[in-house]
């Protein structure tokens, strides 16, 4: 399975697919999200291949772009990779654990034709397994949870062989009433049903301000998840509420449960990152209006040995953000992030200074693409980066854009980098009182 991304400031979306014979499947959607999926089979193996590939260079053409393999969307078993869940099932059952009776009918039943006899007989059977186990698989507290009539709408849950494979938990609207969102998840994340989860996603868990701290302590306090490979939390937008008003707080405490980690997003203010280490990490996005100076230290001496690709906005310091070049500068001559090779500092109001740094930095040489767009650059960010100029040519891509540089440098960037810079719109300052003011692409 490839996987392809594709993010701007208004979208965020994600686009697989694997071919199999004389078919491909597609998923595809909102990340975050289970998503949809498509099929299609074709008279050859070759022109299912042929068909694949033309698909994959149309969302290139489109601006997606590959970030490696998906895990795939049946779960490993837990403790040998090798092991199906057929073997899984026939060890719990006998060892007397109803998991392996559990495993084994829905097996069944995945296999038999939709609407048959058989399947309808195996469902029941599967329901009354259930009832009578029900605290053994979901726990006391999921079990009574989902009793709630309004249990889906704040979990969208996914399943395969009996567990939760994906989860998206948060409030669906204003003046929701229904099971409590952090009860869920605490639930959820306590619960053996989701010692498979893969996927997960956490919106707003209430309308009223209360952030998503009790959110991160969910987690910290469930069961570890050895196959949780995507994690985003704060799946909310603007017209739902601020980025600044959304406070997140200490979030080290999901390292340690989630130790396969790949990608970890976060959107929101004053987030605190601790100590910042893991050994699976590969994809890091802190989406902010304004990012604590500690935090900023935190990202400047992480040890991520898999990391490839980090994107954070810094915001102002009106909404908490830190403008101490200082905090970020050990970032520029890291040793402790080998494999990086896209870097985004953004929405930053000392955007300059990160220019210049970058310019001169050792980090510069090792990346492949670049994005120092959405902040505050003007003169001696933008003439930094023409001076170096010979030192960004290597870069499959520069984004600049959203930023203040003036006209006269960004036609003498264009010329020095070519098709690689992304200029897109410029702005202007916004002039009160005969005094001229700068502000981030986000911040409140």
């Amino acid at each position: 399975m490839r996987r392809f991304e594709y993010k701007d400031s208004r979208s965020y979306k994600f686009w697989e697919i694997e071919v199999e014979g004389a078919s491909f499947t597609a998923r595809y959607g909102k990340v975050g999200t289970a998503g949809q999926t498509q099929n299609k089979r074709f008279a050859t193996p070759e022109k299912a291949a042929a068909a694949a590939t033309k698909k994959i260079n149309e969302k290139v053409r489109k601006g997606y772009a590959e970030v490696g393999s998906s895990p795939a969307t049946k779960p490993a078993a837990a403790s040998d990779p090798s092991e199906d869940f057929s073997v899984r099932a026939d060890r719990l059952q006998a060892a007397g654990d109803p998991w392996g009776q559990r495993i084994a009918l829905t097996l069944a039943h995945a296999a038999t034709k939709p609407r048959s006899p058989e399947r309808r007989k195996l469902a029941k059977e599967l329901k009354q397994l259930e009832l009578d186990h029900a605290e053994h698989f979901f726990g006391a507290a999921l079990h009574q949870l989902m009793q709630d009539d309004n249990f889906d709408k704040v979990a969208r849950l996914t399943w395969a062989y009996g567990y939760v494979t994906r989860a998206s938990v948060g409030v669906p609207n204003f003046g929701y009433d229904g099971p409590d969102a952090v009860a869920v998840l605490a639930a959820l994340m306590s619960s053996p049903a989701s010692e498979f989860l893969a996927e997960l996603t956490i919106g707003l868990t209430d309308f009223e301000g209360g952030g998503l701290s009790a959110a991160h302590r969910a987690i910290a306090a469930g069961i570890v998840h050895p196959h949780l490979h995507t994690l985003f939390v704060g799946d909310f937008h603007a017209e739902q509420q601020e980025i600044s008003w959304v406070s997140h707080g200490d979030v080290s405490g999901i390292y340690a449960k989630a130790p396969a980690l790949r990608t970890l997003r976060l959107r929101g203010a004053d987030i605190g990152l601790g100590e910042l280490e893991h050994p699976t990490l590969a994809r890091l996005e802190i989406e902010s209006g304004g990012l604590p100076e500690a935090s900023v230290a935190s990202l400047a001496k992480a040890k991520l040995p898999e990391l490839a690709h980090i994107e954070v906005w810094f915001g102002c310091e009106g909404y908490g953000g830190t403008t101490n070049i200082e905090a970020l500068r050990p970032l520029f001559s890291t040793k402790t992030l080998p494999k990086l090779k896209h870097l985004g500092l953004q929405n930053s109001e000392m955007q300059d200074e990160i220019a210049i740094e970058l310019a001169k930095s050792e980090l510069l040489t090792q990346v492949e693409s670049v994005d120092l767009s959405m902040g505050t650059m003007r003169e001696p960010g933008a003439q930094a980066i023409l001076d170096a100029a010979g030192r960004f040519r290597h870069l499959k891509s520069l984004n600049l854009s959203d930023n203040f540089i003036p006209s006269a440098l960004t036609a003498q960037l264009r010329s020095a980098l070519g098709s690689m810079l992304k200029l897109g719109r410029q702005e202007s300052a916004d002039v009160y009182n005969d005094e001229e003011y700068y502000y981030t692409t986000v911040s409140e």
